[in-house]
């Protein structure tokens, strides 16, 4: 099968696709996964997050192997902006593009992109330290397992070994605020999969993206943001019945 190449959003790393990883290897132990961050996130934590979407683009692509073939993205919230400039800007790469939770300014007030009301609360939380900050950030994406004494150690885990500064918080915030996206889709088989009750951002901006591009639209019955966290199974399923009714019925590009 052709490699799946994962990519966060706002203030999260590759680290935080550890349980959708998880499980899609279980369905398909050979499959080739690659899980690029954005820079001031991950392992690129000490460097500065750009001000534009647009700017991330070559040092996301960097981290991949130069020999790499077509690959499938998946993305989530400004991950999926950076998927659809991919998408746009490097057709040839791209096999097809999932977009989960994502918005764009161009088909949503900034009301629906957010919501306003969470975003001081975050970074004031950013402000306490970083058991302040997973707790919040995990309320508001990942609420049925805030509580989970493992999982709330997991993230503080990635936090204490990557932690993302305050100035790059802001910046990676600006810079999704701001993307409009483009308005049309790419010319790779795409699909916006929403969280019907998402705490961050309205599953109609998701919505408004499929409508305008004319592709798929596909609901999940679930609270969180982070919907490869909450629902790694069900989602590795879905996923996978996609990706290979694509290949089998020839409408990727497959490059080995």
């Amino acid at each position: 099968m052709v490699p799946i190449v994962l990519v966060r959003g706002l203030l999260r790393e590759a680290g935080h696709w550890h349980f959708l990883v998880g499980a899609l290897k279980e369905l398909e132990p050979d499959l080739h996964i690659y899980t690029p961050n954005v820079p001031g996130n991950g392992d690129l934590y000490k460097e500065t997050s750009p001000l534009q979407v647009e700017q991330m683009l070559d040092p996301v692509i960097e981290q991949l192997p130069p020999d790499i073939g077509s690959y499938h993205i998946i993305a989530i919230s400004m991950g999926s902006m950076l998927g659809s400039c991919w998408a746009h800007q490097v057709p040839q790469k791209v096999a097809s593009l999932t977009l989960i939770n994502p918005s764009f300014a161009r088909f949503s007030p900034i009301n629906e992109r957010f919501n306003l009301k969470e975003i001081p609360k975050l970074l004031i939380s950013k402000l306490r330290g970083s058991q302040a900050f997973e707790r919040t950030i995990l309320n508001l994406t990942y609420p049925d397992h805030v509580l989970n004494p493992s999982i709330l150690s997991y993230h503080l885990a990635l936090n204490e070994k990557h932690p993302v500064k305050f100035s790059n918080a802001l910046r990676q915030l600006f810079a999704a605020a701001r993307f409009a996206g483009p308005d049309n889709s790419p010319s790779c088989p795409t699909q916006v999969i929403t969280s019907n009750d998402d705490k961050l951002v309205n599953s109609l901006a998701g919505k408004r993206i499929a409508e305008a591009w004319k592709v798929a639209h596909i609901p999940f019955d679930s609270d969180a943001h982070d919907l490869p966290a909450d629902s790694p199974t069900e989602l590795a399923q879905y996923l996978l019945h996609w990706l290979k009714k694509l290949e089998l019925n020839g409408t990727c590009v497959v490059k080995w």
